[in-house]
């Protein structure tokens, strides 16, 4: 809408009368458009909600899983008494055999964010076997008359077991851990008499579980919901033990084994999954 103001002069009309006037019109005319506009509303701005919170990654629940990897089995062996048939060692033997090795395990995980703890068995079959030669000393000869020139003994792990408790820091779907409990080990345990030339001119073989204990640490992600891939190290430390072999040499086999390991975990999840 728009205002004109008109003055126009007529009889008895003064100038002063018409100058009034103009400025009553102006008034009128820039006070009515401001009257207008007081009258619209002001228009509400728009509300967006904030985005959610990003979920995080729950780690309670029970899981099972494999692994694979290699294993260092270190040995060190020494005579332990007088041999019978007069084979006995010139020094100790030391072996680090290594070989692939690989299982499952099965354990639940409770978490008190960031904490996390639980518990885990495992099981680890294994190809680790070697062998180290030491010289004989003594009598040195095999009946009737078969010259001794050394000793080979070889060991071998044939699988691991082990039960741990963990401990470990959640960021989110990173887990930071440490482990430890018992073990166990069963391996075979090899002398071979050996003549001029390498030939084996007597053998005897003796099997036992091991047992002991285990340490590690490891780093694991959580992939998806359900499923989460870790890197390990583990030490095993199965002491000192006396073998009697009957006709050959009675030796004691300390034995200690370091393992790296990569797995994979499926989660059941008992606590409804990631939390908000």
């Amino acid at each position: 809408m728009s205002l004109v103001c008109r003055v126009s002069a007529s009889s008895g009309w003064s100038w002063t009368n018409a100058t009034w006037s103009f400025l009553l019109c102006a008034f009128t005319a820039t006070a009515v458009p401001a009257a207008q506009a007081a009258d619209m509303g002001v228009p509400s701005r728009s509300y967006y909600p904030p985005p959610p919170p990003p979920a995080i990654y729950d780690w309670t629940g029970i899981y099972v899983g494999g692994h694979i990897g290699g294993g260092i089995l270190v040995d060190s062996i020494s005579q332990n008494g007088v041999s019978p048939g007069g084979f006995n060692l010139t020094n100790t033997g030391n072996l680090r055999p290594a070989g692939v090795i690989g299982g499952g395990q099965i354990g639940a995980n409770y978490e008190f964010a960031p904490w996390v703890i639980g518990v885990e068995g495992s099981w680890t079959d294994s190809a680790i076997s070697g062998p180290t030669v030491i010289g004989c000393t003594g009598g040195c000869v095999f009946l009737p008359s078969t010259a001794v020139v050394s000793e080979r003994f070889t060991s071998a792990a044939h699988w691991l077991a082990a039960l741990t408790g963990r401990a470990g820091y959640a960021s989110n779907d990173w887990l930071f851990y440490a482990k430890a409990g018992g073990a166990w080990m069963h391996a075979s345990y090899t002398e071979d008499l050996l003549g001029i030339g390498g030939a084996t001119v007597a053998t005897q073989v003796l099997s036992d579980n091991r047992t002991g204990f285990t340490v590690g640490a490891g780093i694991e992600i959580g992939l998806v919901e359900n499923i989460s891939a870790k890197i390990e190290y583990d030490f095993y430390d199965f002491g000192s033990k006396n073998y009697n072999f009957s006709f050959v040499t009675p030796v004691s086999v300390k034995s200690d084994l370091h393992a790296l390991t990569v797995g994979l975990n499926y989660k059941f999840n008992w606590s409804g999954g990631p939390k908000p």
